[in-house]
């Protein structure tokens, strides 16, 4: 038999010759016998690039749903930022400035928009992964596209705090069920703050135009979600092989040597097996009533573990200062004295996008946890040296530009954490309860979001607290303990597949171990070729 990956240069086995490594019962490693071990696909330590040349049409479809994530992203960032419009502010503005005598936005209201906003983040994210595992993901993407259908007509048509406040409540429904199931949000924050800013130096008085464009992003998303495909692991936990295997082969089918009801095989026993050791536990399910009693199974042993592990960068990133950073990063600006707020909202959306692209390079390469932990430090750090310069009373032009630049590696570091933050929700929970995990995790997530956002308006607001660039402090000073908790928490989850991550929190195995462990399946894998290359040798 011809070796799945010898060498450099042979991508895949010979053509129709599938890779004879299959399903292996009682596999030996270490001279412990194991039960039903899943095998890894061929395929699975590709370089990146070879990855994108091999399977353009998979990596075409994820950027494609990631555009769907993207206009939602370019929807929130809308939303958060145009508080500073002065149109905006004239409309729905109830208190009166005490500098200016012209109308502002109360601080009480501003809490009220960013707390409902992250009740309906959680309340679609609790919600949607019973939707998901139900009906499956296609339906749950239409689910959440008609609740942002139903906030842009609110913003749209709407001229009342409240009306405002409806559409903060739905929105934050279609984006807590975006972010959970996928991912990509920098594109459409730039370019909602490119539109603010281009808005606010010729119509400074005109808010409804940015909003307007926000239809065109729905009608984006909907291209998108008719056109992807259904997940294969829902296919296959719903019993529906035959439309499981019909995606695969859609996305993967014309590969050289890329077998589909081999590595459609793969998907099904990891979902089978989780299934058997689920009804171990629980026994037999009896329904969506019995469903809805085992989500408890996320919150205790190795399954707990392995949600607080998703839940962690999400919480890492909130108590980083990240509703300083996104929902009110341009009333953070105007509070703090810069000219242009909008300038640094765009400047912040900037840095977002570059910090996501060169990520995305290097995240094979240096991995996960490294890159996590030098977002988590990189934030407190900024917290500091922000909350230290505000400080000084009188801060001088060149201080606020050293304001700023310290701001943007503030955001820097968020970036990273939020990045990699979805990546271990989507990566942490097992193939069975990825969706509940993920929902869960990051409704946590959301839950320390909706402590924020209702408390640091009156951090900011002159009519509050005023501690304006102190407010950095506060953010370093709650995380400092968090920081240091994840260098033993965080693991690296970088190019394993989900029976290697089960087998690896099965062992415990630990987190600062994950990248260097040598699972059964690649051991079986490495036997594979050494026998494929004997055999080679001697033929």
């Amino acid at each position: 038999m011809a070796t799945a990956i010898n060498n450099q240069d042979a991508i895949v086995p010979a053509i129709d010759e599938k890779p004879h490594i299959d399903h292996m019962e009682h596999y030996d490693a270490d001279g412990k016998e194991v039960d039903d071990v899943i095998t890894k696909s061929p395929f699975e330590d590709l370089p990146w690039k070879k990855t994108w040349r091999v399977f353009w049409k998979a990596a075409l479809m994820c950027i494609f749903a990631s555009f769907s994530a993207a206009a939602d992203g370019f929807q929130i960032s809308m939303t958060s930022n145009i508080i500073a419009n002065k149109g905006f502010i004239e409309t729905y503005g109830t208190a009166i400035d005490a500098k200016t005598g012209g109308p502002k936005l109360d601080a009480d209201i501003l809490a009220a928009w960013g707390g409902i906003q992250s009740a309906g983040q959680g309340f679609g994210m609790l919600t949607q992964h019973f939707i998901a595992d139900r009906f499956g993901r296609k339906v749950a993407f239409y689910t959440l596209w008609v609740s942002l259908v139903i906030a842009v007509a609110l913003e749209s048509f709407g001229r009342d705090w409240r009306s405002w406040l409806c559409a903060k409540l739905f929105s934050g429904f279609g984006v807590g069920s975006v972010q959970f199931m996928t991912g990509m949000y920098g594109i459409g924050q730039l370019a909602s703050s490119l539109a603010l800013k281009v808005m606010n130096d010729r119509q400074p008085y005109n808010y409804l135009t940015p909003i307007y464009t926000e239809w065109a992003m729905l009608g984006l998303m909907a291209i998108v979600y008719i056109c992807i495909p259904e997940s294969p692991f829902w296919c296959a936990t719903a019993g529906k092989h035959d439309r499981g295997r019909a995606v695969i082969k859609r996305l993967n089918g014309g590969i050289e040597g890329y077998d589909v009801d081999y590595h459609y095989d793969i998907i099904k026993r990891s979902v089978e097996k989780e299934k058997s050791y689920q009804k171990e536990i629980d026994g037999d399910s009896h329904g969506f009533v019995q469903e809805l009693r085992n989500v408890k199974e996320v919150f205790i042993g190795v399954n707990g573990f392995r949600t607080l592990i998703a839940f962690w960068p999400a919480c890492v990133q909130q108590i980083g200062g990240l509703a300083v950073l996104s929902n009110y990063s341009s009333y953070f600006a105007q509070q703090a004295g810069f000219g242009d707020p909008f300038l640094f909202s765009l400047l912040l959306a900037l840095v977002a996008i570059v910090c996501t692209l060169v990520e995305a390079s290097l995240i094979d390469l240096i991995g996960r946890r490294s890159l996590f932990l030098l977002g988590a430090v990189t934030s407190w750090v900024m917290c500091m040296v922000v909350g230290g310069l505000g400080i000084m009373s009188n801060r001088s032009a060149t201080v606020n530009r050293l304001v700023l630049a310290f701001s943007l590696f503030w955001r820097l570091g968020s970036t990273l954490l939020g990045n990699l933050g979805w990546a271990y929700v989507a990566e942490t929970g097992s193939s069975r309860l990825r969706a509940k995990t993920a929902g869960i995790a990051a409704a946590g997530g959301v839950c320390l979001g909706l402590v924020f956002n209702t408390s640091v308006p009156y951090m900011l607001n002159n009519t509050g607290a005023n501690w304006g660039l102190k407010t950095a402090f506060f953010f370093a000073g709650i995380s400092t303990p968090f920081v240091v908790a994840s260098f033993f928490l965080i693991p690296d989850t970088s190019r394993r597949t989900a029976a290697e991550l089960d087998e690896m929190f099965r062992k415990k195995v630990k987190p600062w171990r994950f990248r260097s462990y040598v699972s059964d399946a690649q051991k079986a894998l490495n036997e594979e070729r050494e026998r494929g290359q004997q055999a080679h040798a001697t033929a």
